[in-house]
Parts: structure tokens; C-alpha cells; sequence
């Protein structure tokens, strides 16, 4: 009894909804972002990987500029959310705590510079090889991004991966104060559903948002976590009081 109203006290719920605004502020700079460099109407005329980056050559310099310094901001500030799920999930299992936490912190280090980044970098390149040499600009873009962007992103979505398996997995087999269907506040299941607005075709608000789906998921993620907060708190009162 002594250790469950020691973890009781532990939690301090104030605490944890600042945490998850916070984190959900910072998605939010991130998605701007991504919508700042994704906003564009593709060349249908090209096919495969150059049909998909091809509205990359008409932003401009300062919208690169911005995205990857809003992403920079964001990616990083969002992740303060998860450190709040994570003191959650801690007194219910330490195993799967410590792999979220882990998973997290790679994120944290990896997700503004290691991604965002490095993929606007990318973008920059691919724009002005155009100009310098177009029969050359892709290949030599996608060696560019082999070299210097994928050894980021592989790290990193491994990290994420952790983290996304840790979250599931707590919250489906109650590991955490939060309903067990509240696992469909995760980010693949938030990826996914913004994911299908490709259908609607190629115009400007769609080519953005399909940049920002990962970045949009992360905000269903936090965002359906800090609506369910008041749920955890009064599961978290059955459980140690």
C-alpha cells in the first residue's frame, strides 16, 4: 500500500498536461514546417520519385529557409509530450518504460536536425543540381541523400520504432492508466488516417499535408492523449487509491 501511494504521488497531473501542450505546440511549429516546403502542385508529367519531388524546384529560398528552421524548433518541442506519456506508463512497467524512454531520446536528438533537416538539405540540392545540370540532378541528389541524410534516418526510425512498439504495447495491454482502446492514439494509426487525403488528388493543401502525415500523426497521437488525460487520471484513482 505504501509503495502504491508513494507512485501516486509521484504523478503530478498539472504537470503532465503542460507537458502534452507543450509537445502539442511544438507539432504544430513542425507541421508548419512541413507544409511550408510540401506546398506545391507536382509535374505529372514526370513519373516515379521525380514525379513526387518535383514541385520541390519551385519553392523558394526563404520557404527552405523556414521550414527547416521551424522543423528544427518542433520536431524537438513535440517530443516533451512523450515524456509526459512516459511518466505515466512508468509505474506500471519499468521493462516497457525504459524502451519508450530510450526510443524517445533518439528522437529528441535525431527528429529536428537528423530528419527534417537534412531532408530540406536535400531538397536545396536537388533544386540548384537541376539548374546546373538536369540530366544529373537526381541521381546525384539521391547520392547526396545517401550519403550525408541516411545514415540520420536510419538511426532515427529505429529509435521511432522503439518508441511506437512501447506505446502501443503498454496502452493495448494496460500497462498505462489510459483505456486499452486508446491505442489508436499512436502514430501509425494517425499516419495512416491523414495518409488517405492522397486520393483527393494532386492540388497544393494535398501534396502539403502528405509531407506533414507523419508530423500530423504525432499530433493525433498527442493530442487524442491529452483529451483522454482526465480518463488516465481517474483510472490512476482506482488503481492506487
Amino acid at each position: 500500500m505504501k509503495e502504491k501511494i508513494a507512485l501516486k504521488k509521484d504523478i503530478d497531473w498539472n504537470k503532465i498536461s503542460l507537458l502534452m501542450k507543450i509537445g502539442l505546440l511544438g507539432a504544430l511549429i513542425n507541421l508548419a514546417g512541413d507544409m511550408i516546403i510540401g506546398w506545391g502542385i507536382r509535374n505529372e508529367c514526370l513519373i516515379g520519385i521525380e514525379d513526387f519531388i518535383s514541385h520541390y524546384l519551385k519553392v523558394s529560398d526563404i520557404r527552405l529557409f523556414w521550414s527547416a528552421i521551424l522543423g528544427l524548433i518542433g520536431a524537438p518541442v513535440s517530443t516533451i509530450a512523450h515524456f509526459g506519456v512516459y511518466q505515466l506508463i512508468k509505474p506500471f512497467s519499468q521493462k516497457y518504460s525504459k524502451l519508450y524512454r530510450n526510443g524517445l531520446f533518439g528522437c529528441l536528438i535525431l527528429g529536428g536536425p537528423g530528419v527534417h533537416m537534412s531532408s530540406v538539405a536535400t531538397a536545396f540540392f536537388y533544386k540548384y543540381m537541376t539548374v546546373v545540370s538536369p540530366n544529373t540532378a537526381l541521381a546525384s541528389s539521391i547520392k547526396f541523400a545517401c550519403y550525408f541524410s541516411l545514415p540520420l534516418y536510419i538511426p532515427f526510425f529505429a529509435f521511432l520504432i522503439t518508441e511506437t512498439y512501447a506505446h502501443l504495447k503498454v496502452i493495448s495491454t494496460g500497462l498505462s492508466p489510459y483505456p486499452r482502446w486508446c491505442w489508436i492514439f499512436s502514430l501509425p494509426v494517425g499516419t495512416l488516417i491523414f495518409s488517405f487525403i492522397k486520393l483527393l488528388g494532386n492540388h497544393a493543401i494535398v501534396n502539403a499535408i502528405m509531407v506533414g502525415s507523419l508530423t500530423l500523426g504525432n499530433i493525433w497521437t498527442i493530442a487524442g492523449l491529452l483529451m483522454m488525460l482526465k480518463k488516465a487520471e481517474e483510472n490512476w484513482q482506482k488503481v492506487f487509491v
